[in-house]
């Protein structure tokens, strides 16, 4: 993949579409990429509980888990393979066109402790429809740490996720606004949004007008819930978009010969 150096080949040939746009991934650091991966992981936990969509979620972290490793920097990777091979090799392709701040990049490196087996176990209950409200608790929490997430809003939104199915239905849609904003202003191309905005949608759980972005009073704080308004931004992704990219996740997976 080294030679894939220009803007016009780099997208011909990456699959992620968070990653995709090489002009993009340069403007990215570790801190940006591990918070990619951290949401990504509390996004397919939601998809995973609601009935909609709970065949994406198996079939999207089987895909991610499916070739064991996150070593190599694979062309077909999804969003979240891509974030974890960035994490876990720092030799990667990948690793190398992200260059916003080298120095603060290697710091950052030196307290990320991404561990494989947390990782497989936390993707293969996932593909296998297995995962139980107490094995995601203690597998965010390990995930939250090895990730140095030190984020307060990633945080609330870590103990909010893996309370998903005893949410009432007010948390369940401030978190998920919450999310949305987040891939909004941070991953506009990720693969998951697409379909976390189409269940915000056809559930009611993404809010339209002024929410609260903090989490910190939804049953994990005291006081009430303080009114800020923050514009939600535009819909991303065409509907050909995300109707291409749901069939790959309903075909096998492909393994490198």
């Amino acid at each position: 993949m080294e030679q894939f150096e220009d803007f016009e080949s780099w997208e011909l040939m990456i699959e992620s579409r968070q990653y995709r746009n090489l002009a993009n991934v340069r403007q990215l650091n570790l801190r940006s990429v591990a918070d990619f991966a951290f949401v990504d992981m509390l996004s397919l936990y939601i998809l995973s509980n609601e009935y909609e969509t709970a065949p994406v979620a198996a079939r999207y972290a089987d895909k991610t888990i499916g070739y064991r490793s996150f070593v190599k920097p694979r062309l077909s990777g999804t969003d979240l393979y891509l974030s974890l091979n960035i994490l876990s090799n720092p030799d990667s392709v990948f690793s190398k066109k992200i260059s916003q701040n080298p120095s603060a990049d290697n710091i950052l490196r030196t307290k990320i402790k991404l561990n494989l087996p947390t990782i497989k176990r936390y993707l293969d209950l996932l593909a296998d429809s297995k995962m139980t409200s107490m094995d995601a608790a203690q597998l965010f929490l390990r995930l939250e740490k090895q990730l140095n997430i030190t984020d307060s809003k990633l945080r609330a939104m870590r103990r909010l996720t893996q309370d998903w199915p005893s949410l009432t239905q007010m948390q369940r849609e401030i978190l998920v606004t919450r999310m949305l904003q987040f891939y909004r202003k941070h991953a506009r191309r990720s693969e998951l949004m697409v379909f976390l905005e189409d269940l915000g949608k056809t559930k009611g759980y993404e809010l339209r007008g002024p929410v609260d972005a903090e989490l910190k009073n939804l049953g994990y704080g005291a006081g009430e819930v303080a009114k800020a308004v923050l514009p939600l931004a535009g819909l991303w992704a065409s509907t050909v978009g995300a109707y291409k990219f749901g069939k790959s996740l309903v075909s096998p997976v492909e393994k490198d010969k």
